[in-house]
């Protein structure tokens, strides 16, 4: 197999789980919002992280049994990208959470969804990836795409938009860093690693007005760790096959994910102008695979 097809089957794997990303963290995003009062803060972000270390630190220990190559710290040339990738990792849970339970839900969204202009610009300025004309209209179109979904009104509190921007540069950071990783460490030890810092640092506010709810709200408390470990698997993958800058506009369908989501799960309608904007974001997206591919052919 030449190296440009082999290039092109990454491009289209990575793709595809960056879309399953999404969908993971649009679920996500639901029962965050669905448990928005009843639990801190922190817990929230405890239990997302201890579920996803769960669900990373058995697979590993299946993988070890069974002879596969596979670690829980990883090498020790990646310790420093391991670090900063669970740093910012968890810095842009936190804001992000902080975002979603303080703000209006649809400020958040739009506020998140830059995450990818970082990303590319990181990408180009600090890594010297290529940047073309194509990437810099389908990132600014799927960002208008994201504004006609969800209607931002920006009335909220400065200090939650502040730290809805925070969320979206750490997470760029983190994802920055698993694309530099690539595919020298395993999905899974990257996630273990990031979950495991993430629950250390939560675990001393865990216990701060803990109350056990009704056995609904425990199961969403739980679900949120479930998606994120969905997100977390399909992103991280999707970052070890592409370049940041190659698939990080496919961020976007996330939007449309969660107007779906929301309509199906939260009863929310879904406007025109969500219509408009999901017919915008499928576009560029379309757009942005076809041009990729021909400039790869």
């Amino acid at each position: 197999m030449s190296e440009e097809i082999q290039k092109n089957k990454n491009l289209k794997i990575a793709i595809m789980f960056m879309i399953i990303s999404t969908l993971g963290f649009s679920f996500m995003q639901i029962f965050v919002k669905l448990t928005s009062g009843a639990f801190t803060l922190m817990q929230q972000v405890f239990f997302r992280n201890f579920v996803m270390a769960v669900i990373c630190g058995m697979y590993i220990f299946i993988k070890k049994q069974r002879g596969y190559e596979t670690s829980f710290i990883g090498h020790t040339k990646n310790r420093k990208l391991l670090f900063f990738r669970s740093f910012f990792g968890f810095l842009g849970v936190i804001t992000n959470f902080f975002a979603i339970n303080n703000m209006v839900i649809a400020d958040a969204g739009i506020l998140q969804r830059t995450s990818p202009i970082f990303v590319v610009l990181m990408a180009v300025l600090i890594f010297k990836e290529k940047f073309t004309k194509e990437k810099f209209f389908t990132l600014i179109f799927a960002f208008i795409g994201a504004i006609f979904v969800v209607r931002p009104h920006f009335d909220s509190r400065l200090l939650p938009s502040i730290v809805a921007m925070l969320s979206a540069f750490s997470g760029s950071v983190a994802y920055i860093c698993v694309s530099r990783i690539g595919r020298k460490e395993k999905t899974e030890t990257i996630i273990f690693i990031f979950s495991l810092f993430s629950c250390i640092c939560s675990f001393p506010f865990m216990f701060s007005d803990f109350n056990l709810k009704s056995f609904e709200l425990i199961v969403y408390l739980f679900l949120i760790g479930v998606f994120s470990a969905v997100g977390q698997f399909g992103l991280t993958i999707s970052y070890q096959y592409a370049k940041a800058s190659d698939v990080s506009i496919f961020n976007y369908t996330g939007v449309v994910f969660v107007v779906i989501l929301g309509k199906l799960i939260l009863d929310e309608t879904v406007s025109p102008y969500s219509l408009i904007g999901i017919f915008i974001i499928f576009l560029v997206s379309l757009f942005s695979y076809i041009s990729e591919m021909k400039q790869r052919n």
